[in-house]
């Protein structure tokens, strides 16, 4: 089969950069090495022609992929288009060229350039635009996708609405947002397959009437190995409990409300359980939080370290990897928990998180609690028991090996592709 990933972002595998960068590159390099694919990478941008390509480590990027037998396409570079249609129209009788302006209705350029390379199949990796950008093209289609598009506007008008009171914009978002949901769940139901890596959102999917939505694991890439216990060995010391308590920026709706979780429920909790100058929360990402959400972290507690060039060592020198995201209502998957259990982690979490991502199980490969006081609990639990924590460290990377090598996701996808073209059986139901 030959398949052509059409992705908006650059591969590398840097832990440095955007989670999106290292996905595509993990994916694409994996599934070049399933038996019987040829692959193709196409990265298709927006913009102007002449504007900067990719830079050095990109480059790198393309070169490994290249040299595991990837064929490298020339990039396709769309013009810059505005949506379509007034709000009027939008609202009365929403359409696709409404709110993805990359449509076209035979699939444009980029169907062009999979037609000369007689691409049997494409696979768009995490992206919103160039997803609804490839529901035309005319050849089988795998969606590898995260949040349903309405999904993360809906929850942070939510989150506004609280922290800044109502306001008529917000009705008027959500209006907006309702139609964007009908469409958006158009164009997926165009693609004949539609892995979703987080299972509540492929349960979405497929109460909404996609015929082959399902649940398929993120994927991250294996830095160290085994190497991870004598990194972590010599970085972590005794005093104070160091705890990561955010990776990744700071605005990002998912972050907004795991860190307004943090400062207003479990912080607060901790304090009343650890003496002041026995723990550290460290907040690792770049950009501002709104007033409402930076105050109830302030304290010589918590710090700030903005971006953090190795946020490996970061991790490693911390003995807690603390994710409160998935207890508030806005619950997704991460790939910060494949990051932090590559690096041998002590994963504490709420439990809705296993909504998302199953194979995070409480006792087992994280410690997850029920509420803010429970988080606490395990947070003091794990600070005093060494023993404890390179358990669930050593479990979550066992767990990551298992289930979220890129080498193991590639089977999925060829898997499912090729049952859907006739030529396999499916024997992984996600």
């Amino acid at each position: 089969m030959r398949l052509v990933i059409v992705a908006s972002n650059w591969p590398f595998p840097g832990h440095t950069v955007r989670a999106a960068n290292v996905v595509v590159f993990e994916l694409t390099r994996a599934l070049a090495a399933q038996p019987g694919m040829t692959i193709g990478f196409l990265k298709v941008g927006v913009g102007l022609e002449g504007e900067p390509g990719p830079d050095a480590e990109e480059l790198a990027g393309l070169a490994a992929l290249a040299e595991a037998g990837v064929d490298i396409l020339p990039e396709i570079v769309l013009p810059m288009r505005t949506t379509q249609g007034s709000p009027f129209a939008k609202l009365l009788n929403p359409k696709p060229e409404h709110f993805y302006p990359y449509v076209d209705h035979d699939g444009g350029a980029i169907a062009r350039t999979l037609a000369s390379w007689n691409a049997d199949a494409l696979m768009v990796p995490w992206s919103e635009w160039l997803t609804a950008a490839c529901s035309t093209v005319p050849v089988l289609k795998f969606a590898y996708y995260g949040n349903p598009d309405h999904k993360a506007g809906y929850m942070r008008t939510l989150h506004d609405r609280r922290l800044n009171g109502w306001s008529l914009g917000y009705v008027r978002l959500r209006l907006g947002l309702s139609r964007l949901e009908q469409v958006h769940n158009e164009i997926m139901r165009r693609y004949e397959v539609l892995g979703d890596v987080a299972a509540n959102d492929a349960e979405y999917y497929a109460r909404r009437g996609h015929p082959n939505a399902f649940y398929i694991q993120n994927v991250w890439i294996d830095r160290f190995g085994e190497r991870w216990r004598e990194r972590r060995r010599a970085l972590e010391q005794a005093t104070p409990l160091v705890i990561i308590g955010n990776v990744g920026k700071l605005g990002g709706t998912a972050n907004r409300y795991g860190l307004d979780y943090l400062g207003r429920e479990v912080l607060p909790e901790l304090r009343k359980r650890m003496a002041p100058g026995t723990f550290r929360i460290e907040i690792l990402g770049s950009g501002e939080l709104e007033p409402g959400i930076r105050t109830p972290l302030e304290g010589p507690d918590v710090v700030f370290r903005g971006f953090v060039p190795d946020i490996d060592e970061a991790m490693l020198a911390a003995h807690v990897f603390l994710c409160t995201n998935n207890a508030t209502p806005f619950k997704v998957g991460h790939t910060r928990y494949l990051h932090a259990w590559t690096l041998g982690s002590c994963v504490v979490a709420h439990r809705d998180v296993s909504l998302s991502m199953p194979e995070i199980r409480h006792e087992e490969n994280a410690l997850l609690g029920r509420d803010a006081s429970d988080i606490a609990d395990l947070i003091v639990r794990a600070g005093q028991d060494q023993a404890l924590r390179n358990r669930i460290g050593s479990a979550g990377w066992e767990t990551y090996l298992t289930s979220f090598r890129a080498e193991t996701v590639a089977g999925y996808i060829v898997e499912r592709l090729r049952h859907r073209s006739g030529c396999g059986e499916l024997r992984h139901n996600g």
